[in-house]
């Protein structure tokens, strides 16, 4: 049974969400405090949390930041603003995916099952050269040496990885990681993240495929 972490103070939205998701399988734990359950997701094996921006005593861009630097489960941001200026901030700050309220819970549900068939799709370790790629803690090593991956670079990389028996065109990185079109058109540096792959793990790790995309050189 897959467990999602519910933070979200409005007892009514919360209410409807944990009945909603229950009765599909789910099991939802609900908090209506932020600050109290920092800890208790970090503690607490969650596949996936529901981040509500606005919160009493510390809002959900604050809250992301924490469980970035401790765990990597998922998280989908709610919230009332959708202006591109805060849709890029929650990127930023560890979303994964937002929805904008008032939202339809199947909609929320079809975002929640994308999510969950990512995280599942990925093997655990992989290694390749000298690099050490734990993809469940989002963790590479080079020489035993911790590299930084930024989250796009982790998306591209997961992404080419569970479709490496194939040529992945540029489209498809694209929808997987950016999702809509405003948001990669404001952000429109794929090439820059595959070099960045390149440099940090191994140069001829992500293959260019002229005319068609990009392959992943791990069998």
């Amino acid at each position: 049974m897959k467990k999602i972490l519910l933070i979200e103070d409005n007892r009514d939205i919360s209410r409807n969400i944990k009945e909603y998701f229950e009765l599909e399988g789910y099991r939802v734990e609900v908090a209506y405090d932020g600050e109290v359950w920092i800890d208790k997701a970090t503690e607490n094996k969650y596949d996936l949390i529901l981040l509500d921006l606005m919160l009493p005593k510390i809002d959900g861009f604050t809250i992301a930041k924490k469980l970035q630097r401790k765990i990597k489960t998922p998280i989908i941001m709610t919230t009332a603003k959708d202006s591109i200026d805060d849709k890029l901030l929650w990127f930023e700050n560890g979303a994964l995916d937002y929805i904008v309220k008032p939202f339809d819970l199947r909609e929320l549900e079809v975002r929640i099952n994308i999510l969950l068939k990512r995280n599942e799709s990925t093997q655990d370790i992989i290694e390749f050269q000298d690099v050490e790629m734990n993809l469940e803690k989002r963790e590479f090593k080079k020489n035993s040496i911790l590299v930084n991956i930024t989250q796009k670079e982790f998306l591209i990389f997961e992404y080419l990885y569970q479709n490496r028996s194939r040529v992945v065109t540029r489209t498809e990185l694209i929808e997987y990681i950016w999702w809509e079109s405003w948001l990669f058109e404001s952000d429109s540096k794929l090439d820059v993240y595959i070099s960045n792959l390149r440099k940090k793990l191994w140069k001829t790790i992500i293959e260019t495929v002229k005319g068609v995309g990009y392959k992943i050189g791990i069998s």
